[in-house]
């Protein structure tokens, strides 16, 4: 554990001389251990500072990735898709929006004639051992609340033009927000959902190889090469005859940004009242045309005109194809949130008592709700720094509150320094980002039971007698990946505004009716003191 010196040039003179003093020393060794027993010079005690926590609502979150000019970290953000009903924290559903990208080619060739159109959206999944009658067996990754309810999903025409760049600073990339409001146009589907690990296979129905189109000449099976579930969603053939293959020969698939210009994405809505929030793979998700087509083919050993010959050339044959479009350029995700049936709601009270605080702290991600932390509450700290504490360790510890072995929380949460959006100082000087702590630490039946936070550094700073670093308000909430100080930015200090992960947790605060509850939230410290 490493040491805080308050005072350091008075500490190390004083070590310094003890240090001098023992190697000039000739007494023997027994004498010399003697003297350390009875040296009363220092004492080490440790202190409760109690601390003012309120819970806050988080009005948005950025949902699209950074600027690459600085960090990239797409692939990193997470895309949610869902409906989440929670009794503590209230209704949240979600709305994601996606560019499409151009293929290399768009041409649909002579009478093209669209057998179906999917939308595919890839689960995150593990693969387990196969069912016993060889079939593959996998379970759905990344999924938060009821399985079991169907809620609807929509898929739109997106009417709002997603702009690359900054339009107040066009040597930006602009930034997404999840309280961000998108225009809807044609709808392309709609139907009701609930996921389904089974949704591994596509069956591609051909009714176009002959000149019957009520008949179904032929069956594709479609998967991938690793066969994972995903989410296949049929969309309107018509509106993409019109608009897409009607279309080939217009110039709008000339460029990419033509297209852009001409098609600016899609819109899918989840709405319900209970259901599965999904954090879904995006970055692999797809729309792909199923279409057929007139080919001119010479013939082998194959009648394909049924002349009875095998020699006739420049033969029409209709023939399978099939074009992707890749949900691709900016991607960027909604959160509608419903407080009015959750227990957080009442947390949002902004005449809350600033002096005392609350006896719970809800925290979630997602744009959901954070706390904010004011420490030393009623304390002197001018007494406190004319002290000159040697500190030792500083933590703050907070406890779930009426967990159980089903309770649902987050891995792990951030602290953070509230008035400069800044990582706390212990993050840079302890070991990055873990060695600040705040790991969900669970009790011997496997319940969650508490975070803990080593600010040791930051609280020797605040606390030293000279030039002291001015108390801040510090923030709580769900930690995410893009949390961790970037290694290729120079001094990347700030806590960055991403926040994808739905799950919450509910704190213990600070109740007066029981003050001395051993697990309200309090920060503890332990030093040395010099008694001289």
């Amino acid at each position: 554990m490493t040491i805080r010196i308050v005072n350091s040039v008075k500490y190390v003179g004083l070590f310094t001389l003890a240090l001098l003093s023992i190697i000039a020393c000739e007494r023997d060794f027994e004498n010399i251990g003697v003297q350390l027993v009875d040296n009363n010079q220092f004492d080490t005690k440790d202190t409760i500072f109690e601390i003012i926590v309120n819970t806050k609502n988080v009005v948005s979150s950025q949902v699209n990735q950074d600027d690459p000019t600085t960090r990239d970290i797409d692939g990193l953000t997470q895309y949610l898709l869902g409906v989440y009903k929670s009794d503590k924290f209230g209704l949240l559903k979600t709305t994601f929006v996606s560019q499409l990208g151009l293929p290399s080619k768009v041409d649909f060739g002579d009478n093209p004639s669209i057998d179906t159109i999917v939308l595919n959206i890839p689960y995150y999944s593990t693969k387990l051992a196969d069912n016993s009658d060889r079939t593959p067996n996998f379970k759905l990754d990344s999924i938060l609340g009821n399985r079991d309810a169907e809620y609807t999903l929509s898929v739109y025409e997106l009417g709002t033009f997603l702009n690359a760049l900054d339009p107040i600073d066009p040597t930006k990339k602009k930034r997404y927000f999840s309280d961000e409001s998108y225009n809807k146009r044609a709808m392309l589907y709609s139907g009701m959902f609930k996921p389904n690990k089974n949704d591994t296979v596509l069956y591609v129905k051909r009714r176009f190889l002959d000149s019957d189109r009520n008949t179904v000449d032929d069956i594709d099976t479609v998967k991938t090469e690793s066969v994972s579930p995903s989410i296949k969603l049929p969309l309107d053939t018509l509106f993409f005859r019109n608009n897409f293959i009607n279309q080939q020969n217009s110039g709008v698939f000339d460029s990419n940004d033509s297209f852009l210009d001409y098609f600016r994405g899609i819109l899918i809505e989840a709405d319900g009242t209970d259901g599965a929030l999904m954090t879904l793979a995006m970055v692999n998700a797809s729309i792909t045309i199923y279409y057929t087509n007139t080919e001119l083919k010479d013939e082998t050993d194959t009648d394909l005109n049924g002349n009875g010959t095998t020699d006739d050339t420049n033969v029409p044959v209709r023939t399978k194809q099939s074009l992707a479009f890749s949900l691709s350029g900016i991607r960027a995700s909604q959160y509608n949130r419903d407080y009015a049936d959750g227990e957080v709601n009442s947390f949002f009270d902004p005449n809350v008592n600033v002096t005392i605080g609350q006896e719970k702290i809800y925290v979630q991600g997602a744009a959901g709700s954070m706390a904010e932390i004011q420490l030393f509450r009623d304390a002197d700290l001018e007494a406190i720094r004319n002290e000159n504490w040697l500190i030792n360790e500083a933590n703050i510890t907070l406890y779930v509150d009426n967990p159980s072995i089903d309770t649902i929380v987050p891995n792990r949460l951030q602290l953070y320094n509230l008035d400069n959006n800044s990582q706390i100082r212990d993050v840079f000087t302890e070991a990055q980002i873990n060695g600040i702590g705040g790991s969900l630490e669970r009790d011997d039946n496997g319940n969650p039971y508490r975070y803990k936070f080593r600010i040791t550094d930051y609280i020797s700073e605040v606390l030293k007698s000279d030039n002291p670093l001015p108390l801040s308000r510090l923030g709580l909430k769900v930690f995410h990946p893009t949390d961790v100080p970037s290694a290729i930015i120079a001094n990347d200090t700030l806590n960055k505004k991403f926040s994808w992960i739905a799950k919450g947790v509910v704190l213990k605060g600070f109740d007066p009716m029981n003050a001395n509850d051993p697990q309200r939230i309090k920060l503890e410290i332990f030093y040395t003191i010099n008694n001289e």
